[in-house]
């Protein structure tokens, strides 16, 4: 075992480009470099600027975090959130734009530079990957021709193999609990299940200790849930000596049976579930879409009886003569349709006397004016708004067909699992219902002696369990013990760093200690001028947020190789903030920064202190912004306001040139 954690190399972004990326109007096939350690995505309320943090975590995973899912495993989580990650972009992305809307990244792991480019409903798969040792400048493998689905696994065997890391979820986990803060502001600190994983991850001497931690609390509660189950028996069991003193006739197998069947249930069960949420899901999205389908349907028809109207009423109900059917055929044969006279002077004649003031026929004088009440400009209106109209219901229909393949995909894995537990309940009845018979068999007292044996090895069952989750229960701790011994191994380097960031942004001296006890997950305490603050209702929701992003920015500093520092992806909750704290968090990030680690954050366009300090700490050599409220459509407020934004821009990089 090592004396010291393995550092993990980790990933820089240097550009990132979209394509048909709808949700960005004004500017769909977005690109911008990251060559700063500071990027800012900046914008107004509403223009997708968590989105695009969103995209860039599900470009580098293929994962979208699916806020109501609780956190189980490393491995669960990465498994049930590909389903979530699939329809996410979805609304996000006009139907048009959903086969040909991507983001692609070019960053690099150490000396590994890689470029990946990912279709927003594609979790498991790549459009492209190219991965160069930039020390040979050669090629690790050629993957033109390979498959997508291949494709997105030699990416997922690399990146672990370049980081540094055990398993591709391990690097799913970490991304979006540690290197990220979204917008769901999931705090470390106050999720404890969590928080074990990745404190035994960040200061385990053995980078499998989190998976051997959470596999013996697993196997502890399996462990709990046998004892109560043989407990219960062994009470039904006792209680049923003592009112009918039955024999049972013990069948071969038949707890072990039970047991594993109980096991097959639940999990075919679980399935099911999940496949139902995922079919009301695509259910929900295809009748949304057929309602948008309808309202647009209902506009269009609408606008078509409205032209129908104003047509009319502009000739006053008839076309002109020379439109009238007679006139355009005469023309065409060059024949008059009346008398069948030919030639050039009969083509000549009709044409002047169609075109004339008085009808040719009758001479009576021909209405030449606009109907009453009639806008001359209204009819092009019409037009174009029936195009904006038929243009809608071209899009929802392409949505509509792409919903329709997931509802059916949806549906089909719904009726298998359904089918498969329809089979096992018809294929299991007779056997339970043996089973039942037999523990209702009828009394002989020879037999009494047999149930009183099967009640001893419900016992010795339950003793064993009890045993087994002792067991664990000890392995637990002395993985608790070691972890908690290598962290006050490695506490003056790591405290420091978290009390240094947290501190630039509380203005008092505060620290964190370990607790870690068996009965518990292990956790990470923090303690303000002396005092513990346990629970999240002794810090405000600033502080929280900011302490626990100061929590992952420690964490991030400790586990990188220096060689290939991480960074951080925040979506910036300075909304809660006032003038002095956004300062306050300004120069917190502005530390993490200037110390060599890259930050992917968003904020808000406003007066902010938070983005004055970044800019006067980190200057335009370390900070970059990305001008989002020139990639969508502004709201008519923010139009008419326009003005502050360029107010606001001109004074963050004012404050970033006189820090240069």
């Amino acid at each position: 075992m090592p004396e010291t954690t393995p550092k993990l190399k980790l990933p820089n972004i240097k550009k990132v480009s979209l394509r048909r990326f709808s949700l960005f109007a004004a500017n769909p096939d977005a690109e911008f470099s990251c060559d700063r350690h500071v990027l800012c995505l900046v914008g107004a309320n509403g223009v997708g600027k968590s989105t695009l943090l969103t995209a860039i975590n599900f470009c580098l995973t293929g994962i979208v975090s699916d806020p109501s899912r609780s956190f189980e495993s490393m491995e669960e989580y990465y498994k049930y959130t590909k389903g979530y990650a699939a329809g996410y972009f979805r609304g996000r992305i006009n139907g048009t734009d959903e086969e040909d809307a991507e983001i692609a990244l070019h960053f690099s792991i150490g000396n590994f530079d890689y470029e990946v480019r990912r279709g927003m409903f594609e979790p498991e798969e790549l459009r492209t990957l190219s991965i160069t040792n930039t020390r040979t400048n050669e090629p690790i493998s050629e993957t033109d021709e390979m498959p997508p689905g291949e494709r997105h696994r030699l990416y997922m065997t690399s990146l672990v193999e370049h980081i540094g890391l055990g398993s591709f979820e391990e690097f799913v986990f970490l991304q979006h609990f540690v290197f990220t803060f979204d917008e769901q502001r999931r705090t470390l600190f106050w999720s404890p299940r969590i928080m074990e994983r990745v404190l035994y991850r960040a200061f385990g001497l053995d980078p499998n200790m989190a998976k051997q931690a959470d596999t013996a609390r697993r196997e502890i509660d399996r462990a709990d849930s046998r004892v109560r189950n043989r407990q219960w028996e062994a009470t039904r069991m006792r209680k049923r000596i003592n009112e009918i003193r039955a024999t049972v006739h013990a069948v071969a197998g038949a707890k072990n049976q039970y047991d594993t069947l109980l096991g097959d249930h639940e999990e075919l069960s679980k399935q099911f579930e999940e496949d139902s949420k995922r079919l009301r899901e695509a259910e929900d999205a295809l009748r949304d879409a057929n309602l948008r389908l309808a309202d647009h349907s209902v506009k269009e028809t609408a606008l078509r009886e409205e032209y129908s109207k104003f047509f009319d009423r502009r000739f006053d109900l008839r076309p002109p003569v020379a439109q009238h059917p007679l006139v355009v055929q005469s023309l065409a044969d060059r024949t008059c349709g009346l008398c069948g006279t030919k030639g050039k002077k009969v083509v000549d004649a009709i044409t002047e006397k169609s075109t004339g003031e008085v009808c040719p026929l009758c001479d009576s004088p021909l209405k030449t004016t606009v109907g009453d009440g009639v806008q001359p400009g209204r009819l092009q209106e019409i037009d174009e708004e029936l195009a904006e109209a038929r243009r809608a219901i071209k899009d929802v229909h392409k949505t509509l067909n792409s919903l329709r393949t997931v509802e059916a995909k949806a549906r089909k894995q719904w009726d298998k699992t359904k089918d498969q537990l329809d089979q096992f309940d018809r294929e299991n009845t007779t056997t339970l219902e043996g089973l039942r018979q037999t523990l209702n068999a009828g009394s002989t007292e020879g037999s009494l002696k047999e149930y009183r044996e099967q009640l001893a090895a419900l016992e010795k069952e339950k003793q064993d369990a009890y045993s087994r989750r002792e067991e664990l229960k000890g392995q637990l701790t002395k993985l608790q013990r070691a972890l908690e011994g290598h962290y006050l191994k490695v506490e003056k380097d790591f405290v420091p760093l978290f009390a240094g960031l947290a501190q630039n942004f509380l203005g008092m001296p505060l620290s964190v200690e370990m607790d870690a006890r068996a009965t518990d997950d292990v956790k990470l305490i923090v303690t303000v001028r002396g005092t513990t603050r346990r629970l999240q209702q002794n810090l405000s929701e600033s502080q929280r947020f900011f302490l626990d992003i100061a929590l992952r920015m420690a964490l991030t500093q400790h586990m990188s190789n220096p060689k290939a520092a991480g960074g951080m992806y925040i979506d910036t909750p300075e909304g809660s903030l006032d003038i002095a704290y956004e300062k306050r968090a300004g120069d917190m990030l502005a530390k993490f920064a200037n110390a060599g680690h890259q930050i992917i954050m968003t904020a808000n366009l406003n007066s902010s202190q938070l983005l004055l300090a970044l800019a006067r700490q980190c200057g335009q050599s370390g900070m970059q912004l990305c001008r989002m409220t020139d990639w969508a459509e502004l709201s008519v407020v923010q139009q008419e306001e326009e003005g502050l934004f360029d107010k606001a821009y001109a004074a963050i990089e004012a404050a970033m040139e006189s820090a240069s």
